[in-house]
């Protein structure tokens, strides 16, 4: 079997990893076969790899394998990495025997210090942006409305611990990082210099409610759906903090109706006796704060004519929210 594309473990490395994650099925004693390896069918952002493996006479599994290979971007401190997302499978989501993908473990190199993450591979699993579908959209929003519930009762576990948790400096410093990389058209703008100056008010409503375990990058492309089952992917981002922000990231770009159902299934699941005090207020400053995440992430982005529809839905944002 050869080693193929930048960034991969070499074959004997990759069996190495392998057979030390998988203990925690206790099946060491079991000698691991390694069948196949081949590319992911999408692009993605860290170096992965679909394997194909069987433990003693065991049927073939496949799996699907996740590197840091250097990759190790962490934005404003809301990107954890592979090491992060690893920890977050095994002390949160691993604790139900119901959610998918399976997680079968997690590895860190002795030799590089990268770590590699092992999970079910979800043979025709589809991004839920690609299916169009309200159904499923339903489905993810009374999802990550259950997860805010039952995952609260965790936060005081001291293996939640690793978490980042949102506060005001965090917040703010999202404006500030998409003000210092707007190009001098848009810093001259009488409306952003009112957002940086008014941003802690704006923003303040998501910490006035108590904060829950978010995935903190619930968009469409982050979750598939498998054969009726929602199963989200890519926790890089998970932190505690406001849980209307993963339902304003679930909601981003859909049609009006579409967006609402999903908010209305959200709000019945999480909230049976109605949305609390607030609700649309927080929701704001929930789209706020995603949208100059986006602004904020990288300042070759912010500068280019992808992000114009951006920077219309922040100014937007603001009049909506001025209108208070």
């Amino acid at each position: 079997m050869r080693d193929f594309i930048s960034g991969l473990p070499k074959t004997d490395a990759l069996e190495k990893g392998l057979a030390s994650a998988l203990q925690c099925e206790d099946l060491s004693a079991r000698s691991l076969a390694l069948l196949a390896r081949e590319p992911t069918p999408y692009a993605t952002t860290f170096p992965c790899e679909i394997v194909t493996c069987r433990i003693g006479f065991g049927k073939p599994r496949r799996l699907f394998c996740k590197y840091t290979a250097g990759v190790d971007y962490t934005g404003h401190g809301h990107r954890g990495g592979v090491g992060h997302e690893i920890a977050t499978y095994r002390h949160i989501l691993a604790q139900s025997n119901k959610f998918r993908p399976k997680f079968y473990g997690g590895y860190a190199d002795s030799e590089t210090g990268q770590y590699w993450l092992f999970l079910e591979y979800l043979d025709g699993g589809l991004r839920v942006g690609k299916l169009n579908d309200p159904v499923a959209m339903g489905k993810t929003a009374r999802w990550i409305a259950r997860f805010h519930v039952t995952s609260q009762r965790l936060l005081g576990n001291e293996h939640v611990r690793f978490l980042k948790r949102y506060d005001k400096e965090y917040y703010l410093g999202w404006v500030s990082r998409t003000v210092n990389f707007a190009g001098p058209n848009y810093r001259k703008l009488s409306w952003l210099r009112h957002l940086h100056a008014c941003a802690e008010e704006f923003l303040s409503p998501l910490l006035d409610s108590a904060p829950t375990i978010i995935h903190g990058e619930y968009y469409q492309h982050n979750i598939l759906y498998h054969q009726g089952r929602v199963c989200p992917i890519d926790w890089e981002s998970a932190a505690v903090g406001e849980g209307l922000i993963d339902l304003a990231c679930l909601t981003d770009g859909w049609e009006r109706k579409i967006a609402e159902g999903c908010t209305t299934t959200y709000v019945r699941t999480r909230w049976p006796e109605g949305a609390p005090a607030g609700f649309e207020k927080v929701l704001k400053a929930a789209r706020l704060y995603m949208t100059v995440r986006w602004l904020g992430d990288d300042p070759d982005f912010t500068r280019s004519t992808g992000a114009r529809g951006h920077w219309m839905r922040l100014r937007n944002l603001l009049t909506e929210l001025e209108q208070k």
